[in-house]
């Protein structure tokens, strides 16, 4: 008979979205330094770069430290509700979704804004 402890699934779920995330923002960077020497023919395209690269790598580093607080919290995951452990893991949860939408929004200003 298996164990089954509750909310696993829930917190692999979130693992995955978060790792998707980071995957997305790496490969948005990637995208952005690609075409870089086009882009730099662009008006303005420069406050819109930073803003979304920047975006990006914090959602990144947010995604990491959320992981890390999951799969070190795996089993346990109820023992640090109220600690500062479980306000780092909303906040760079929030960080990182929030940054990516962000991020998004600035790289897809700039493209729309030129192709228009």
């Amino acid at each position: 008979m298996q164990h089954i402890i509750p909310g696993y699934e829930k917190r692999k779920v979130s693992i995955d979205m978060l790792k998707h995330l980071a995957t997305l923002s790496v490969a948005c960077i990637a995208f952005i330094a690609s075409f870089y020497s086009q882009m730099k023919q662009l008006p303005d395209y420069q406050e819109f770069l930073v803003h979304s690269v920047s975006a990006f790598f914090f959602c990144v580093v947010c995604t990491i430290i959320a992981c890390f607080i999951l799969l070190a919290n795996l089993e346990n995951i109820v023992k640090i509700a109220g600690t500062l452990q479980h306000q780092l893991l909303r906040l760079s949860i929030l960080g990182a979704v929030g940054s990516f939408l962000y991020g998004v929004w600035k790289l897809a200003s700039l493209v729309l804004g030129n192709a228009l």
